[in-house]
């Protein structure tokens, strides 16, 4: 299943090599992987992030602007999180998500991140639990793993469902309210009309990063599963397991094709 990992480390070098190790899962096809970062705090209470692509180039200091390859991130499940303050380690950030607003995210979520901790942030899709549970279990690092449908999307159709509702009743209002009433109800409403197509703009945003990235994950594991010669058993059931999260990953890429 699709998944945002926010996994607590002791130390930044322990993050990376936790990061690494989850890399690793991913180059044997164990997990498909997407954009992943780590943020640590020091114990003067600064907070830097480094992107899993680019060490030194996504090293940035909080309150320095933005972080280009955060962008990436923040457009598809995780800017929902951000939005709906739906599980993240430091809740919301506010009602929408524009760019310059990722500075202040990355404050609010350094906030719990204890001092000398560092915190690593991951996009998977993960047919169990097991394999990266393992490979973590050496660093003592604290998983915690968001399901991308029911803890982002579900959310954030509600909240949608919750501001249609508003304005159905705004309009009525309105409609019912003399001269004097009207001014702060029609103000009302257009705020309310603005915040439901910001929000319906994100969705369509993280549709289209969803997209891009099933696209890719599909193109590199399908190669892979070409290219590989099943001669065990052990093989054979990572072969199907393989097979069986290509499918799924091809069926939510249809869905959101159909739904466009």
């Amino acid at each position: 299943m699709e998944k945002i990992i926010q996994v607590l480390f002791d130390t930044e070098a322990s993050a990376f090599s936790g990061l690494k190790a989850i890399q690793n899962l991913a180059a044997n096809q164990d997990i498909s992987l997407g954009e992943s970062y780590v943020l640590s705090k020091n114990e003067a209470g600064q907070v830097n992030i480094r992107s899993a692509k680019d060490e030194s180039a996504g090293y940035s200091t909080i309150g320095g602007g933005i972080v280009g390859g955060l962008i990436g991130l923040l457009a598809g499940p995780l800017g929902l999180l951000v939005g709906i303050g739906a599980g993240m380690i430091a809740g919301s950030a506010g009602d929408t998500l524009r760019a310059e607003q990722v500075s202040d995210y990355l404050d609010d979520v350094s906030i719990n991140i204890p001092p000398g901790k560092a915190l690593l942030v991951a996009h998977v899709w993960e047919d169990w639990e097991i394999p990266v549970n393992t490979v973590l279990e050496p660093f003592s690092g604290q998983i915690h793993r968001l399901d991308i449908q029911e803890d982002v999307f579900v959310p954030a159709e509600k909240q949608l469902n919750q501001l249609s509702d508003q304005i159905s009743k705004a309009e009525a209002a309105y409609l019912a309210a003399d001269d004097s009433g009207k001014s702060a109800l029609n103000q009302e409403l257009l705020d309310l009309k603005i915040k439901r197509e910001k929000y319906k703009e994100q969705l369509q945003g993280t549709s289209g990063h969803q997209e891009a990235q099933y696209n890719e994950w599909l193109k590199t594991e399908r190669k892979s599963k070409d290219e590989t010669n099943y001669t065990s058993e052990t093989w054979e059931e990572k072969q199907g397991r393989l097979s069986a999260r290509l499918n799924a990953q091809q069926n939510k890429l249809n869905e959101i094709l159909k739904n466009r």
